[in-house]
């Protein structure tokens, strides 16, 4: 029986250069849950995950994040539970490294392989290879793939330490509708997996949020608008005051799709 929460956030507010970027977020994750964070850009998503990474402190409030809370927990040692696919990852790679030795580095959380790898190591980074369809690309250099192929070496590199917590910044930013489904496709099979981390997927297409993401969370300049099971969050009320714009969502396959409407459309 877990006694923590995966992620506790109490009246967390975060405040740079008076700005303030985040203010009095309430956020509980339990065990068995899946998360989308959605909002516009600037809405503070990326600065929420920023403080749930431990890469910043709250301004104020209180956060725990793993059983770890701030203030007193080494949070180095709490980022190696925690696998992350973000665009400042991709931006770090070696371009010249091997899709093999990118996926086997995220067991030491470095950019580049610098540590020996045990066997053990190897046989995962192979298993995950081949879970995202990449079997055939190991000894390719990270710069001869495709966007999509890039994103799903990138998944398979967050999962090798076998995180708690797992996140996911826009993974699907600057892929075509093709990269897109593959790499939705990688995440649905990954949230189903035994003993697979929590997922907090951040996204501002909804068309994104898979059947297996249990819970929304909707922020509007840094402020929480919903919070909560996903058919009480995704509902046009919420997705019209979080986007400021009417909209209308559409159900096929298990997702969501949005339709944008003028007032005068709806009458």
């Amino acid at each position: 029986m877990h006694l923590n929460p995966i992620v506790r956030l109490d009246h967390v507010s975060f405040i740079r250069n008076s700005n303030r970027i985040l203010n009095d977020i309430d956020l509980c994750i339990d065990h068995g849950q899946h998360w989308a964070i959605i909002g516009q850009n600037g809405s503070g998503k990326t600065s929420l995950i920023s403080i749930i990474n431990g890469y910043h402190q709250p301004s104020e409030g209180k956060a725990c994040v793993l059983g770890r809370k701030f203030g007193s927990a080494d949070l180095r040692e709490l980022r190696l539970h925690i696998g992350e696919c973000s665009s400042e990852i991709r931006n770090m790679i070696h371009q010249w490294e091997p899709v093999r030795d990118i996926v086997v580095s995220g067991k030491f959380a470095s950019i580049g392989l610098y540590e020996t790898p045990s066997a053990k190591d190897h046989e995962r980074a192979c298993d995950l290879i081949d879970i995202f369809g990449l079997s055939g690309m190991s000894d390719r250099r990270f710069e001869t793939l495709s966007d999509g192929e890039k994103q799903k070496t990138l998944l398979a590199r967050a999962l090798m330490p076998e995180p708690e917590l797992l996140l996911l910044d826009e993974p699907c930013a600057g892929l075509d509708i093709k990269a897109r489904e593959e790499l939705l496709t990688a995440v649905q099979k990954m949230t189903v997996m035994e003993h697979g981390p929590a997922l907090i997927y951040i996204t501002h297409h909804i068309e994104e949020i898979l059947p297996s993401i249990t819970h929304v969370l909707a922020l509007r300049k840094g402020k929480v608008i919903a919070s909560g099971a996903r058919e009480e969050v995704l509902t046009n009320e919420v997705l019209s005051r979080t986007f400021e714009v009417p909209v209308e969502l559409h159900e096929k396959g298990g997702r969501l799709w949005v339709v944008v409407y003028k007032a005068t459309e709806k009458s």
